[in-house]
């Protein structure tokens, strides 16, 4: 799909709250996301699955293959059950993922930082966004605080914050 059709649907699906199905190159799925901002480099969205929003996830645009509109009954549904009137900006600045990380620790955000290109999860807090780089403070599955990790911004594929994941682990 080329660039010019990507950004003209991400644009529709924010002016018209429409659902959009994003494919990435790393995964054989889709997403469905309302989208709230978009620019050159990240696209933000409020994930939808079964008529329940999960948090946001910010992905970079050059690893979205294709994004179209949902065209079915879902958006009636999610407008009828209240599910539509929660779609909100979180106002995170999106212009590189230093903005993005910044933006996640002034609001006091906890993050899931994937690379799914390798198949690695981080979970916690941000300590630091630096120019090059991300330092977290992690958690493992039973809870319990790791050291800090540093990890590199071009190993980075999704952020995702408020998920009912992270909210009840927190």
């Amino acid at each position: 799909m080329k660039r010019s059709k990507k950004m003209s649907v991400l644009r529709e699906c924010v002016e018209k709250h429409h659902i959009c199905r994003c494919f990435y190159e790393y995964d054989k799925s889709y997403w469905y996301y309302y989208i709230n901002d978009f620019n050159d480099r990240f696209v933000l969205g409020q994930e939808e699955n079964d008529f329940e929003l999960n948090g946001y996830t910010i992905r970079k645009i050059g690893e979205l293959q294709k994004a179209e509109i949902k065209n079915d009954v879902c958006e009636e549904i999610n407008r009828l059950n209240g599910v539509a009137g929660q779609i909100k900006d979180p106002k995170i600045d999106i212009s590189s993922w230093q903005s993005i990380f910044n933006s996640l620790r002034e609001c006091g955000e906890w993050g899931i930082v994937e690379n799914e290109n390798e198949g690695k999860f981080h979970i916690g807090i941000i300590i630091k966004a630096g120019k090059n780089k991300l330092t977290m403070r992690e958690f493992d599955a039973d809870g319990k605080w790791q050291e800090e990790t540093k990890i590199p911004y071009k190993e980075i594929t999704s952020v995702s914050f408020k998920t009912r994941y992270i909210d009840n682990f927190r």
